[in-house]
């Protein structure tokens, strides 16, 4: 049945007349109106004179210098290894703390170290620090700023560790560099202004849950798609040629020429896909009990680090992670079970749950091994589901992030007492490296 419009006659609602009055101006009133146009005139090109002049740019430099207070360990020269990460986390806070209470402190954005190499005198530091200064400031300038900054602090504040003063040399690079150097480390996020992406405080779930906004959020997140069949599971980028994913993945097809991977917060269009050149199983993969659900994927033509395509960090075996951690999963899988494929990323988070909790009879019942991870809430209603099998589960550590899970199997998706469980990366450090290198 159509609505039609109803007709109402001039005489049911007549049209109402509104006075006009003629207004007549004196000379005061135009003089003070004038002025008052004049003035917002010149607050307005004020304001816009200011943002225009004040625009801030993102200025990088280079710093290496020695640090005398410490000696050269072996695992420094690993990017991977916990003396590494905890090493290169103590100078990035000092940086953090020599900068932001500085009188410019508001003008330091961060600080990554790039290599640690051994010194006769203690231990060589290679960093890129960031700053953002108005875009008429030269780099130059902004040099002899930090030096100074620099300098007074290592006079007059007692710091961790101890700066040779005279070895501290600073050089600004550009963006395209600064990458570049980036690169050499993983599990870093940008945006495409080039500035790093804080970690996620999203508390959103995949079933039901929020679109990744911003690319370049979670960069080492794959799809992998059969030829013709689309987007079947998740992986994980962890160097230019791998990728890591769950065996399940594998078990209608494991022909590489049939599959192809594609980077980017959505599988159509992606921002870059290849295709795939092997596929590694885990020998002692078992499909009935889950255990060993994990896999290697290489890919036939290499890609190149960007803000949109990144690796992410593979944790070193000695890491744990006590229960209510907080950790993220991604994925292009179903809202609910046996829904549809998602276009566009989706990311959760989730809290890591003990195995003991895991194993109890109402939850899983002793069907979690020690090479499985329990992740989600134990009221349900945050999980990953169908689809995103393969895919990663990260845990973010001062903005760098580490592969902690692979997304492998559950009971449905997001119901009470039955969370994720996922593929614990840690117990197959060793296995990775053996077919890897890495």
């Amino acid at each position: 049945m159509m609505y039609a419009p109803v007709e109402f006659s001039e005489a049911d609602y007549p049209r109402a007349e509104y006075q006009r009055r003629q207004q007549f101006w004196d000379p005061i009133r135009v003089a003070l109106f004038t002025l008052a146009i004049v003035a917002v005139i010149g607050i307005a090109i004020g304001i816009v004179t200011h943002f225009v002049v004040e625009d801030d740019k993102s200025f990088y430099y280079l710093g290496s210098f020695k640090i005398t207070n410490i000696k050269y360990k072996e695992n420094y020269g690993m990017k991977s290894s916990r003396e590494f990460i905890e090493r290169s986390h103590q100078i990035e806070r000092m940086m953090s703390r020599i900068f932001q209470h500085s009188s410019g402190g508001d003008r330091f954005i961060k600080s990554h170290v790039i290599k640690m190499s051994p010194d006769e005198h203690g231990v060589k530091i290679l960093m890129v620090l960031m700053f953002r200064y108005p875009s008429t400031d030269s780099a130059e300038r902004i040099k002899k700023k930090i030096e100074r900054i620099l300098y007074q602090s290592l006079k007059t504040k007692q710091l961790p560790l101890t700066i040779n003063k005279p070895s501290f040399t600073l050089t600004s690079i550009d963006g395209k560099k600064m990458m570049n150097l980036l690169n050499s480390r993983c599990g870093i996020r940008m945006t495409s202004s080039n500035m790093p992406l804080p970690a996620s405080s999203s508390t959103e779930r995949i079933v039901q849950g929020r679109e990744i906004s911003l690319e370049g959020e979670w960069p080492w997140q794959v799809s992998l798609q059969l030829i013709g069949g689309g987007h079947q599971c998740g992986a994980s980028l962890i160097s230019n040629t791998w990728l890591l994913t769950a065996a399940h993945c594998f078990c209608k097809n494991k022909d590489p020429s049939q599959w192809i991977a594609t980077f980017g917060t959505t599988i159509t269009p992606p921002a870059v896909q290849r295709r795939l050149g092997k596929i590694i199983l885990h020998e002692n993969y078992h499909r009935g009990t889950n255990e060993n659900d994990i896999a290697l994927a290489q890919l036939t033509t290499r890609v190149e680090f960007s803000n949109i395509v990144q690796r992410v960090c593979l944790p070193d075996s000695s890491i744990k992670l006590p229960p209510k951690t907080s950790v993220f999963v991604t994925g292009f899988g179903s809202l609910v079970d046996d829904g549809p494929t998602q276009n566009k990323l989706r990311q959760a988070r989730v809290e890591t749950i003990s195995t003991d909790v895991c194993n109890r009879k109402d939850v899983y019942d002793g069907l979690i091994t020690s090479g499985m991870l329990c992740a989600g809430y134990m009221e349900g209603k945050v999980d990953a589901c169908k689809g995103d099998s393969g895919g990663p589960l990260v845990y973010g550590n001062h903005d760098i992030w580490y592969l902690v899970g692979i997304v492998s199997w559950g009971q449905s998706c997001a119901l009470p007492k039955k969370p994720g469980v996922y593929t614990r990366v840690t117990r197959y450090r060793e296995w990775i490296a053996s077919k890897t290198g890495i």
